[in-house]
């Protein structure tokens, strides 16, 4: 059984390392071949980061999308073409597995095709200071319908005939909902694991967080696949009323960003959520 894992990387060298060291310190289960692959998208050489000691336990594979800021999504692709796991996930170069995060979810995701843990969340300039969990609508397995309702990005381990898509290049914001959604739903729903197995960082600099650009991104992400849909059609409908929910939620936040600057969207959800 091998599980690999992708790894978008633009501006990264100064934090993908903890990245691949928390991959390293996985608990493997016996049987179990992890496959790390780093697909640079600024021109760089992230193969000097594959240590000795990271080697011991991880497959290393270094890419490149051959542009600058292609954007995340054509990073993944690349690393879906290179991937040779019977299970994909994905993992951004500045947030972190803890070491139990393999070893709880594959299981799940052989039962389940997908599988998920919480996260918790922290700043990555300061690991000290205290963690907020993000909010899921409930624990268990979610139908396609329930996981839309998850605020904030996820990262599930897949089965790997659960991903017969690709992520779409176009969009520069959110283009993970359209991803999982799809994976979702051809894995008949998705199994969240209550554990926090994973740190997702905040960097000041990061795209994702920089307000009010973020906000406005966002927008125009959700107008753009808005636009794209079918007439509408049960599942179309369903995927609709989250674009539109989400619509409302980021109109909110920057509301409350403005009168607040400084407060992040994971903040704000979990303040707004009974």
């Amino acid at each position: 059984m091998r599980l690999s894992v992708i790894i978008p990387a633009h501006r990264s060298h100064a934090f993908i390392g903890d990245a691949l060291d928390s991959l390293a310190a996985q608990q493997q289960p016996d049987g179990l071949a992890l496959e790390v692959i780093v697909v640079a998208d600024d021109g760089t050489d992230y193969a000097h980061h594959f240590t000795a000691a990271r080697r011991q336990t991880l497959e290393c594979l270094s890419a490149t999308t051959g542009r600058i800021a292609a954007g995340p999504s054509a990073a993944r692709n690349i690393g879906l073409n290179r991937a040779s796991g019977d299970f994909i996930s994905f993992l951004d170069a500045d947030d972190l597995w803890l070491p139990g995060r393999a070893a709880a979810l594959l299981p799940l995701a052989v039962a389940h095709g997908a599988a998920v843990c919480r996260m918790a969340i922290t700043a990555l300039d300061a690991p000290g200071t205290p963690k907020l969990t993000p909010v899921l609508p409930k624990h268990g397995h979610l139908s396609p319908q329930d996981s839309l309702l998850i605020d904030g990005g996820f990262c599930p381990v897949y089965r790997r005939d659960c991903i017969t898509h690709t992520w779409d290049e176009e969009l520069d914001f959110a283009e993970d909902l359209l991803f999982n959604h799809v994976a979702v739903v051809n894995a008949g729903g998705l199994f969240v694991h209550p554990q926090p197995l994973m740190h997702y960082r905040i960097r000041p600099d990061s795209a994702t967080h920089h307000m009010p650009s973020a906000s406005h991104r966002a927008e125009r992400a959700y107008a753009q696949m808005l636009s794209r849909l079918s007439p509408a059609s049960g599942e179309t409908a369903t995927l609709a009323a989250c674009l539109h929910r989400k619509r409302r939620l980021n109109a909110a936040y920057l509301q409350a960003w403005q009168q607040e600057p400084g407060l992040h969207f994971e903040q704000f959800v979990r303040a707004i959520s009974p």
